[in-house]
């Protein structure tokens, strides 16, 4: 399934299934790092992300494609 993501402004265009959780589409298929995988639960908040929506995004627990409506910002930007 093919769709786009907004991240840190710009936009992305991915193949994943859409139930890929987000941790893994940003470190494994777009080479952001900055996004860790902590404590595997979305507890510790080693995996959150800030999108156009609130609250925060845990990208261990949340799938790719229902964040390709919302812009999202990874700690990637910030060089983590």
């Amino acid at each position: 399934m093919a769709f786009m993501l907004k991240i840190n402004g710009t936009p992305h265009e991915v193949d994943v299934d859409g139930d890929t959780p987000l941790l893994w589409v940003l470190r494994d298929v777009l080479g952001m790092t900055g996004t860790k995988f902590g404590c595997g639960q979305a507890l510790c908040g080693a995996c959150t992300g800030m999108t156009t929506s609130t609250p925060p995004c845990r990208a261990m627990s949340a799938d790719a494609a229902p964040i390709s409506a919302s812009a999202l910002r990874s700690s990637h930007a910030a060089g983590v």
